[in-house]
């Protein structure tokens, strides 16, 4: 690679000590970006939660990374626009859902999809990662982009400061200055509420200073030092040259075979067994209707409605055991690998049946208590762990296992976009309505708990609900409006968030519903609750305010 400013060479064969070497004008240019993202960084989240910040923050991300390749320049590997993809969707995912772990995962992939794109902006090969690869990226990625800014930082001091000739002493004192102030700003800050006389003395030696600003922009600093100087070692390890870098457990595997195929043939054909006796029952008694079920001493509710988890658990663990078994069994002839897959697909076939068996013990579940977060999860994940069985069984049948560690990636990728597609808190709603419809049961408590993604459904049981039901719903909604609405008054532009806008939109509909429940504000006794301190008047009375978390 030649830098375009000076034709310096580049080049390096390890990933892990030498060092990068860049031209002085490119030094600079990258440490300018990565200052450049940590500006980002204060703008967009200090003091703010995350909004649509957070896709913006990934945006700019992924475009100075390739904004720098073209200037650069540096060769695109094919490999990275399947990650840029992904990290640029998920990351958007904040700003249109709110419900906890749909979050949570998307936030968690975007890390992932942006480390894996600086792992392969140049590298490439990622069709050919398996499990140490995706680990190693995850966690040694970071690691890396605190270890590459040092040289790339310190040479384009040197070409910014340091060839200033006679200026270099202006600029050690000027860099010493910026240096000590956060540090003695933060000494002197806790120093003073150690000693109050010692306090005293700084607040009269001061008073022409506003203290807690300076302390503000002090972490405003920092925030921006340090993000800046993390995105500069991002930047630098995604474009820097790296050499011959070899997969890890391609060649040689890291687990070579050391299970005799008798001893394996022998696993899988009693766990076979075992769960063959487990069909025949579940056909007998589940499948078979409630009479037999019935004459062995249960009601069908009794027994459809346990075993659940435990169904789950076993299909896990053996998906792991078959895999496991996979790479560590001597298969060196095609009748034991026929064997081999014969056994596996065997117990495929069976664990499938549990899977509808655990389904059917899932619906009947949800048909007695309704949906909830956690059985909406199992839902999806019950789908997704039927595809990862199929997927292994190809991969074993040709022979390339190794993919397994990406189609795991992608399954979990999967399940998290559909998360966000289905909007889990607004489908609890839908179907725990239509079931109130069939038979008049509705939790509204645990509706109203939901995040914001939920309210355009709940507004629209309003008008389905009647009596108690109606009260509860409306005096919650009443008082979420007014949680709202505070809220959005004190967020800036980063924290916008179209569930929230959504929401608010949604409640405007049923102004003339929600007129005779006023919410106020009054101070919580010695035996409320800390989040008693809104409360809403309601047609029977005054009740306090549900404990969300958006007051």
């Amino acid at each position: 690679m030649k830098d375009t400013g000076e034709g310096s060479k580049v080049r390096e064969t390890s990933d892990i000590s030498d060092k990068v070497s860049f031209s002085g004008r490119t030094a600079v240019l990258l440490t300018l970006t990565g200052l450049g993202l940590g500006v980002a960084v204060e703008v967009l989240f200090y003091g703010h939660p995350p909004g649509i910040s957070f896709f913006l923050w990934t945006a700019l991300c992924v475009t100075a990374v390739l904004a720098l390749s073209r200037v650069i320049p540096a060769r695109i590997s094919p490999s990275v626009w399947p990650s840029v993809v992904a990290g640029l969707f998920f990351s958007l995912v904040v700003f249109f859902r709110q419900e906890p772990l749909t979050v949570f995962l998307a936030v968690m992939l975007t890390f992932f999809f942006l480390a894996m794109t600086v792992r392969v902006f140049r590298f490439g090969n990622l069709e050919r990662f398996g499990w140490i690869d995706l680990v190693v990226t995850f966690f040694w990625v970071p690691i890396e982009a605190w270890i590459r800014p040092w040289p790339v930082a310190g040479m384009a001091w040197g070409r910014t400061v340091r060839e200033q000739g006679g200026s270099r002493v202006f600029f050690s004192v000027l860099r010493g200055l910026l240096l000590a102030l956060p540090i003695v700003v933060v000494f002197l800050a806790l120093l003073s509420a150690a000693d109050l006389i010692f306090g005293d003395y700084v607040a009269r030696a001061l008073a022409w200073l506003n203290l807690e600003q300076l302390l503000d922009w002090s972490l405003r600093a920092l925030v921006i030092v340090v993000s800046g100087l993390f995105l500069l070692g991002a930047l630098t390890a995604a474009l820097r040259d790296p050499g011959r870098r070899r997969l890890i457990g391609e060649d040689p595997p890291i687990v070579r075979p050391f299970l005799g195929f008798t001893e394996t043939t022998l696993v899988l054909a009693l766990v076979a067994v075992v769960f063959l006796l487990f069909v025949i029952v579940q056909f007998a008694y589940l499948f078979g209707g409630a009479a037999n079920i019935h004459a062995a001493g249960y009601t069908y509710a009794e027994y459809a409605r346990r075993g659940f988890g435990e169904l789950v658990t076993v299909a896990v663990l053996a998906l792991s055991m078959v895999y496991a078994l996979a790479a560590v069994t001597h298969l060196t002839t095609r009748g034991r690998r026929t064997i081999f897959f014969f056994l596996c697909t065997g117990i495929v076939v069976f664990v499938g049946v549990m899977l509808v068996s655990a389904f059917q013990r899932l619906v009947l579940y949800e048909q007695a208590y309704g949906f909830s977060r956690l059985r909406t999860y199992t839902h999806v994940a019950i789908g997704w762990l039927a595809v990862a069985f199929v997927v292994f069984l190809v991969l074993l049948g040709l022979r390339r296992l190794r993919a397994m560690a990406l189609a795991a990636l992608a399954i979990a990728t999967g399940f998290t976009a559909t998360l966000a597609l289905l909007n889990v808190d607004a489908f609890i709603v839908d179907w725990n309505a239509a079931r109130y419809q069939q038979n008049g049961d509705l939790d509204v408590d645990y509706l109203v708990s939901l995040t914001d993604d939920a309210v355009p459904g709940l507004v629209a049981l309003v008008r389905s609900v009647h009596g108690e039901q109606e009260e509860d719903l409306l005096a919650a909604l009443s008082c979420r409006r007014r949680a709202l609405v505070g809220r959005e008054a004190r967020l800036r532009w980063p924290s916008a968030q179209a569930s929230r806008s959504a929401a608010l939109a949604a409640l405007a509909t049923i102004d003339t519903e929600l007129a005779e429940y006023v919410v106020f504000r009054k101070p919580p006794g010695p035996t409320d609750p800390p989040w008693a301190e809104y409360r809403v008047k309601t047609p029977d009375g005054v009740e306090n305010c549900p404990a969300w978390g958006v007051w």
